[in-house]
């Protein structure tokens, strides 16, 4: 419990104190008041929000309430999805755009002869927009719009003028001049690119562990997180500060925290920096944000062929996502102007699916990501999460013949035993039927802060680590299980610009020493020096005279455990081709891996009221299927009508879903 806790410490908060328990006395004071200080910070923006602040400073707030690896505080006093926020701004500011076009839907006067619209602006006659990341939408015959790119739903917008309330078609009117203004968009009508330009073969779960589908050898996710934002040293916010290092001129455009950082125009950015994540000896990336309007062939080619398998995201920041709000309306709700929650996030993560599931090298779909981090809500959002899976899971069903069945994982914040074990339980149960059931699941684990933890002997001692209890909870969990972010930057790893030492990674050969049955991949947070100093590079331009990519301590110590630690091979050589095969069948483990068992009312009741929640979710009950048809997207079929998939990999998806 927290409630010893100085007033208004959030448990998020507490929590990143608490995993620095084991520092010095004067940094644990340190520690929390840092803690004290983010909690604060979180509230003021609740705050600001729940008194209506104006548009620009409530943009301004919902910035700073963005990320998932900063304190969007999650207690009674400061809880607020960042993403309800957004809604709310982006309903305001739509609201207000709509209310001048309400006026007379029917009229084109606010056209300019030959000149693109801005944002919102009217496009009816020009049919083009004037800024990369809108496009123009018809509603009618008598009125289009610029609306943001992707972001037009089909049917009734709630903020349209009470008179003006007809359906949208969603016809995208665009020019192609205006369509070049933005990255290259993704064409479902294309031939996908031949397996011969994928040198990598797809990953597939059985029981506990992730294989290599054609070698039969075990897979281990050496992983580091990607979403550089490009930001200099002005915009790190938190952590420990320098007065010697000054701020540059980043040599690309600054990205929101919401942005597409893989989209093909991007090559130049994102190549150099794949290959600095190879050359740590990782194969994995986790990615945060895609939108699956814009091609991504380029990035997943580069990828492929540096040996990298790629974790995407169904959940977008702006527009697909899902909100924290209590089951079912994170699901059903009608957003006014954003529309049914349900609808857009299933209709975005379907074409994200329809999008990456061609690229072999795909290795996982996260359907969501730490769900009660940003709202003490989220705890009764898991029947939404559980929803969707579902919903993905039938998606590829539908889609066998053309479609690779890509495993979908669920990340949370480890929220410490038995929480941690009571959610991952209920997302790995099978609830109303194996579809509701993820096929992994992610633990961002930021707890291991020191070099060593010492026995009452003096002997570093894994048994004393905080590691050890989530490999007691987890020796018999059915599903693999990944650290999907990993890397205390805090106690003895804290370090301030310009980053010299800093984290070491003992944890990696702990991880494979002593969790080898217990884990199937970990990810590094994170790529790039943000405005938190996870950074293991520095992104050209961060600091003054820096014109290219630095290299910093941690990203060699990094690259030192990766290359030097490797999982056993004791259980390669699975039969890939067998649907019942499991890891014991190549060699013994020390624990049975028997499905999970869905929680009882008591347990998730107990929990979310422990937690706060404004409503009590209903576990026991999942919200019905959105009617989200690809159709309604420009018209597009439902699945890859341009390719079939191998026989092998038809094989690996009917060990899932039913085959004639």
């Amino acid at each position: 419990s927290s409630s010893w806790l100085p007033e208004p410490v959030s448990w998020f908060c507490f929590q990143k104190w608490w995993a620095s328990r084991a520092a010095k006395p004067c940094a644990m004071a340190k520690f929390l008041a840092a803690a004290l200080a983010c909690t604060q910070s979180g509230f003021l923006s609740a705050l600001a929000a729940e008194v209506e602040v104006s548009a620009a400073e409530l943009s301004i707030q919902a910035a700073d309430l963005t990320a998932d690896d900063q304190c969007d505080a999650g207690d009674r006093q400061c809880a607020l999805n960042a993403m309800q926020l957004r809604a709310r701004r982006t309903a305001a500011t739509a609201a207000a755009h709509g209310a001048a076009a309400a006026a007379d839907l029917t009229s084109s006067q606010d056209e300019k002869p030959g000149t693109c619209a801005g944002p919102w602006g009217t496009c009816t006659v020009n049919k083009c927009c004037s800024s990369g990341g809108y496009a123009c939408y018809e509603k009618d015959t008598t009125y289009a719009q610029c609306l943001p790119d992707g972001g037009c739903t089909v049917g009734i917008h709630m903020n349209d003028g009470e008179g003006q309330r007809t359906p949208w078609s969603c016809k995208l009117l665009s020019t192609a001049t205006a369509a070049a203004m933005g990255p290259p968009k993704w064409d479902p009508s294309e031939e996908p690119l031949s397996a011969k330009d994928f040198p990598v073969n797809p990953v597939v779960t059985k029981g506990n562990f992730l294989y290599d589908s054609v070698t039969g050898k075990r897979f281990f996710a050496k992983g580091v997180a990607y979403n550089p934002r490009n930001i200099n040293y002005k915009g790190v916010t938190e952590g420990p500060k320098s007065k010697t290092c000054k701020s540059g001129e980043p040599e690309f455009q600054t990205k929101s925290y919401t942005a597409d950082v893989t989209t093909d125009d991007l090559e130049d950015e994102w190549g150099p920096n794949l290959e600095m994540i190879a050359n740590l000896s990782a194969n994995t990336v986790r990615l945060y944000n895609v939108n699956p309007t814009y091609s991504h062939k380029k990035f997943m080619k580069k990828a492929a062929e540096l040996g990298l398998y790629v974790i995407v995201p169904l959940t977008r920041m702006d527009w697909g996502y899902l909100p924290a709000f209590p089951s079912p309306d994170c699901y059903t709700m009608e957003l006014e102007g954003y529309g049914n929650v349900g609808v857009n996030v299933l209709t975005s993560a379907k074409l994200i699916v329809k999008q990456f599931s061609e690229f072999p090298n795909t290795i996982l779909f996260t359907v969501a990501n730490e769900m009660p981090v940003n709202d003490k809500n989220g705890y009764a959002a898991f029947p939404c999460v559980k929803a969707l899976t579902r919903d993905i899971h039938r998606f590829q069903a539908d889609c066998k013949n053309n479609m690779r069945r890509v495993p979908l994982i669920y990340s949370d914040m480890d929220m410490g035993s038995p929480t941690r074990v009571h959610i991952a339980n209920y997302l790995s149960c099978e609830l109303e039927s194996p579809d509701d059931a993820v096929d992994a699941y992610g633990l961002n684990v930021y707890s291991w802060c020191d070099s060593e933890y010492l026995d009452e002997s003096g002997e570093n001692n894994f048994g004393y680590s905080p590691y050890k209890a989530i490999k007691d909870d987890f020796d018999k969990f059915a599903k693999p299980l990944i650290f999907s972010e990993f890397g205390c930057n805090t106690g003895e790893f804290e370090t301030a610009c310009p980053y010299k030492k800093g984290r070491n990674w003992v944890d990696v050969p702990a991880m494979l020493d002593h969790m080898g049955e217990v884990l199937s991949g970990a990810v590094a947070f994170e790529f790039s020096m943000e405005k938190n100093q996870y950074g293991l590079v520095l992104t050209p331009g961060f600091l003054k005279g820096q014109k290219k990519a630095e290299l910093l301590d941690n990203y060699f110590a990094l690259q030192k455990q990766y290359r030097s630690n490797n999982v056993s091979t004791k259980w390669d050589g699975i039969d890939v081709a067998s649907c019942s095969a499991v890891p014991s069948d190549v060699a013994s483990l020390s624990y049975s891996h028997p499905k999970s068992v869905c929680p009882s009312k008591d347990i998730w009741q107990d929990l979310q009221e422990k937690r706060g929640v404004d409503k009590v979710g209903d576990w026991d009950v999942l919200p019905p299927t959105p009617d989200a048809p690809l159709s309604a997207v420009n018209n597009q079929t439902e699945c890859i009508e341009t390719s079939k998939v191998s026989s092998s990999v038809y094989a690996s998806t009917c060990c899932h879903v039913t085959c004639s």
